[in-house]
Formats: structure tokens, sequence, C-alpha cells
């Protein structure tokens, strides 16, 4: 009697079958995503990218809605710098209507003061010029030129406020619909931790007993064989 025993027999394939699901197991566990290529699922993998495309988006709004309050929070600084050297500005005028002060030694501290914010309004304000006619010898022309200059940077100042609130709304907004779009995509792509955990180990359990079964087959065959021989 011929006895064949190179056969594939069914329990091999379905050994692996398991092992190629329980390595696919693996996978989603140690990326984290139940998703890792289109044959796991083609349809969520596109949702997915499409989510991801809106995550990029919205996050590269942000940064830019960030990086404008930063500006203006720079040219805020710079406004503030402009109004500290008028409020100066204005004591040494009134100071200057004094006969006990010494106008030169005013008319100096105003030079310096009037080049000082010329300078960072020419920054801040595009504007190098801003501030002149601060005469000691003229206190009332000095603080009419001061009044003006503090009626010019008020506005400036509202105005840029006004859109750093603005921004700051935006960015907000950007930042929530970013955490929105990405909880949305984690519910797609992201493993279940528990469930595939869960899966995993009932594949273990199934993949053992099966090995255990073939063992027992191979055993069975190998007995046969001997009694046929």
């Amino acid at each position: 009697m011929n006895v064949s025993i190179n056969q594939t027999s069914p329990s091999l394939s379905f050994i692996d079958r398991i092992t190629k699901e329980r390595e696919e197991k693996d996978e989603k566990l140690a990326s984290g995503k139940r998703i890792n290529t289109a044959a796991d699922d083609a349809a969520g993998l596109q949702i997915a990218n499409r989510l991801t495309s809106q995550i990029n988006g919205y996050q590269q709004l942000s940064v830019n809605s960030q990086d404008q309050i930063n500006v203006n929070n720079v040219q805020s600084g710079q406004l503030a710098s402009i109004s500290d050297g008028l409020q100066r500005a204005k004591e040494l005028s009134v100071q200057s209507g004094s006969p006990l002060n010494d106008s030169s030694a005013i008319q100096g501290e105003l030079d310096q003061i009037t080049e000082q914010i010329n300078t960072i309004a020419g920054e801040a304000l595009d504007d190098p010029n801003f501030l002149s006619g601060l005469d000691a010898s003229d206190p009332n022309a000095a603080q009419a030129a001061i009044n003006n200059a503090f009626e010019t940077l008020n506005v400036t100042a509202s105005s840029l406020g006004a859109e750093t609130n603005a921004l700051e709304s935006q960015f907000a907004t950007y930042e929530t619909s970013r955490v929105n779009v990405s909880e949305s995509r984690s519910r797609i792509e992201d493993t279940d931790f528990a469930e595939t955990a869960s899966e995993q180990q009932k594949l273990d359990t199934l993949l053992q007993a099966t090995i255990i079964t073939k063992k027992d087959s191979e055993a069975r065959k190998g007995l046969l064989i001997n009694q046929l021989i």
C-alpha cells in the first residue's frame, strides 16, 4: 500500500491564516492605528487622509494667526515705549514754563526723547518724523505737538488691539476645529486597544489549540504508518 505523507493538511492552512491575522493585530497594537494600509480599510483610509489634510490646514492657519499676534505684540510694546516717551516729554514741556527751570537742560532731554520716539516710530508706524516741534522756549506749542502725537498713537493702539483680539479669536477657532477633526480621524483610524488585545488573545488561544490538534493528528498518522509498515 502506498501512503503519501507530503500533503498540506487543512489545519496547516488554518494555522497560517491565524498567524497572519495575529501579525496584523500586532501591527495595529504597535502602530496604534487600526488602518495601516488600504487593505485594512480602503474607504476609511481615504476619509482619514482627507481629515489629515484638513488638520494640517487648520494647523497652518493657527500658526499664521499666532505669528501675526506675535508681530502685533511687538508693535504694541513699541507703542507703549512711545507713549512713555510722550508722557515724559509732556512733563518736561510743563516744567519748561517755569522760570526756575533750566530750559537748555530741558531742551536737551526733549531732543533726546524726540530722537528715541522717532526711531521707534520709524519701525512701529513707518514714520521716522512722528514727533517734532518740541521747543522748551514755547511750552504751549510743545504740548500741542505732544497731544497730537498722543491722539495718533491712541488711534493706532486701539486699531492694533482690535486686530489682535480678532486674531486671538481666529486662533481659538482654528485650534478648536483642529482638535475636533483630529478626534474624528482618531475614531476612524486609531486602534481600539482593549478590543484588539482581546481579539489577539482569542487568536493566541485558537492558534495554540490548533497547533496541539495538528500535533496529535501527525502523531496518529505516524502511528498508522508504523502499523501499516
